[in-house]
């Protein structure tokens, strides 16, 4: 069975790792970046199922 595949994008990641990390711990597939350009590369090369975007990110925001 697929595992669900999330992508994080925020700029303060490191802040997120407890959630990341609960999120793998309950066979979540978490791929995560640190702004909006790179998330936007990311939707475009990889299949994922849920986006989290952080909407205060310098440069591309998650708005």
């Amino acid at each position: 069975m697929q595992k669900t595949h999330i992508l994080w994008a925020d700029d303060e990641i490191d802040f997120l790792k407890p959630h990341i990390l609960f999120l793998e711990s309950k066979g979540y597939k978490v791929d995560t970046v640190n702004n909006g350009n790179d998330a936007v590369e990311a939707f475009k090369n990889g299949f994922f199922h849920l986006v989290f975007l952080d909407e205060n990110m310098p440069g591309l925001t998650g708005l």
